[in-house]
This record gives C-alpha cells, sequence and structure tokens, in this order.
C-alpha cells in the first residue's frame, strides 16, 4: 500500500541523480519507521505547485525560491542544507561558438534564483540581454541540451547540475562566466504536519555522515553531508519579530528572494518594481517625476 506522505525534491537533483534520491527516500523511511511516497516531477513550476496545491507533502528537498513559497503559502520549516554546497550559475555556450549580439539564452524558468545569477554574469561580461530571446525549458539540465543541440546560444546551468554532467558533454560546452553570489542554498523542509518529526528527521539528515550506509547515499549524491538550519530563520519570520532595515544590506539577488516572499509591496517606480510585478506580489508603486503610463509595473 502506497503510503499517503509524500517526499518533493527539487527537478534539477532529481534529473542528475534520480536513483540516488529514491535511495536517500528509503534512508529516511528506515530511520523513521514510516512510509514516505517519492513521486519525482521534471519541471519546477509544476513540482512546486503539487506541493502547494496537493496534501500530505510532508518532506521537501527545495530550491530557494520554493523554499520561500513554501514557507510562505504552507508554512514548511527548514531543518538542513548540503554543507558547503551553494547555488550558482554557470553560463555556457557551444565550445567555440560567436555569442550573437541577440542570443536564444535557455533557462530553466525565471521563477528560480539560477536565472537571476545567470543574468548579473551576462552584465557582468559585458553582454547585453535587451534583445536576447529567452527560451524556459523546465529544468538545467534541457538549458544544457539546448545549447548543445542548437536551440540556444547560451545557456543557464546550476553549477550543481554542472558538476554532475560528464567530462564528454563538459567539453562540448565553453562556459562564458559563472556567479559567485554565495548566498542561496537548496535546503530540506517539513510540512506543519509533521512538526513533531522536525527534529528527529533533522538530526537524521545531520548525522548521515556518521552512519556507513548514511555515508553511501551521501557518496551517491555527492554531498559532504547536511547541516543543520532553521531556527534562525524561523525568528525572522516570526509576525512578532521587530522589522528590519534592510536598505544597502543585500545583493540583487537576495533582494528578489525578500520580495518574493513578501505579502505586500510598496515601492517606488524602480527596478524592484517590476521584480516585485514579475513575481505576482500584491503591489502599489510610487510615482513621481515618472509616470506609470510610460513604464507601468
Amino acid at each position: 500500500m502506497v503510503s499517503q506522505y509524500k517526499l518533493s525534491v527539487c527537478p534539477h537533483d532529481t534529473a542528475k541523480n534520480l536513483l540516488g534520491w529514491f535511495t536517500l527516500n528509503t534512508y529516511l523511511q528506515r530511520k523513521l519507521g514510516t512510509g514516505i511516497h517519492f513521486e519525482p516531477q521534471d519541471n519546477f513550476l509544476i513540482e512546486r505547485k503539487a506541493v502547494l496545491e496537493e496534501e500530505h507533502h510532508v518532506v521537501v528537498y527545495a530550491n530557494p525560491y520554493s523554499a520561500l513559497c513554501f514557507s510562505r503559502d504552507k508554512g514548511f520549516v527548514p531543518v538542513a542544507r548540503p554543507a558547503g554546497v551553494n547555488d550558482e550559475t554557470i553560463v555556457v555556450t557551444r565550445a567555440g561558438a560567436a555569442v550573437p549580439d541577440a542570443p536564444r539564452i535557455a533557462s530553466a524558468t525565471d521563477k528560480l534564483v539560477i536565472h537571476d545569477l545567470g543574468l548579473q554574469v551576462l552584465r557582468r561580461e559585458g553582454l547585453d540581454v535587451a534583445g536576447a530571446d529567452f527560451r524556459f525549458v523546465g529544468n538545467h539540465l534541457n538549458a544544457a541540451k539546448a545549447v548543445l543541440q542548437g536551440e540556444a546560444d547560451l545557456g543557464f546551468v546550476f553549477n550543481e547540475t554542472w558538476a554532475g554532467m560528464n567530462a564528454t558533454t563538459r567539453s562540448e560546452l565553453q562556459v562564458i562566466g559563472e556567479s559567485h553570489d554565495g548566498h542561496a542554498f537548496h535546503c530540506f523542509m517539513v510540512a506543519p504536519e509533521w512538526a513533531d518529526k522536525r527534529e528527529a528527521i533533522q538530526q537524521i539528515l545531520c548525522g548521515m555522515h556518521l552512519d556507513p550506509s548514511g555515508q553511501k547515499v551521501l557518496d551517491d549524491l555527492k554531498f559532504k553531508g547536511f547541516e543543520p538550519i532553521g531556527d534562525e530563520i524561523i525568528q525572522l519570520a516570526s509576525p512578532d519579530a521587530a522589522p528590519r532595515n534592510l536598505c544597502g544590506a543585500t545583493s540583487l539577488t537576495q533582494a528578489i528572494d525578500l520580495i518574493a516572499a513578501a505579502d505586500f509591496v510598496v515601492c517606488n517606480d524602480s527596478g524592484l518594481m517590476h521584480v516585485a510585478a514579475a513575481l505576482d506580489r500584491p503591489l502599489i508603486a510610487v510615482y513621481g517625476s515618472s509616470s506609470p503610463g510610460f513604464t507601468p509595473p
């Protein structure tokens, strides 16, 4: 009989090592003594929608943007993250190919931090993205495939996806640039439905490197181990927490993640106003010398 409880994993991770995540799910079930059903998805937006709309997703391994959505909309709590692993973007083209003035750019989706980091890399490398044709292909591996198959001139590839590619595939691609933001990361989260199991799951994950069978799972997934997170994030997200002035204290990526987690946005006519609109946040835009007819949200 299939368990009603479900594990959901970010599609970029299942795309590069599906068997490893089935093995980790089996490990969790054995340690918890509870059945957990794992049904992978190959599209970020479909996976996120399933967690938000379907019942009994009790454990998730989420990318930064999805983690904010799951916390804000469903009350998920972060428990652990991969040790020493941050989300960064590798921008690639076909080996030896010239980048046109108006490139076709393959990206998993514009609803991930990897896309925003990719845009930062292109600007840093002096590439104008104003005339770019973006093609959203569902996951990071598909972004690399689109470049290899000549369907895109550039691809935004998650650094962990890049590391998991074989040497032959990487040799057919050329790295244009990569981000070094160092702030975003994937994490495990537990649903309110399993709040009583949060500490046990954290201990299981963070102790895997001490257990020979757990270490084998980590080796399969190419993780050094997991480290605990959560309490400081919970405190900052508390309704009783004092307001914080973050002006000038965040990177662009962090600002985008904060806006994505906001219940409501009030801002002036600016780039972040357009970010809030793109993220579909309830928005009040304040105009001064500019015109909403010329630069609407």
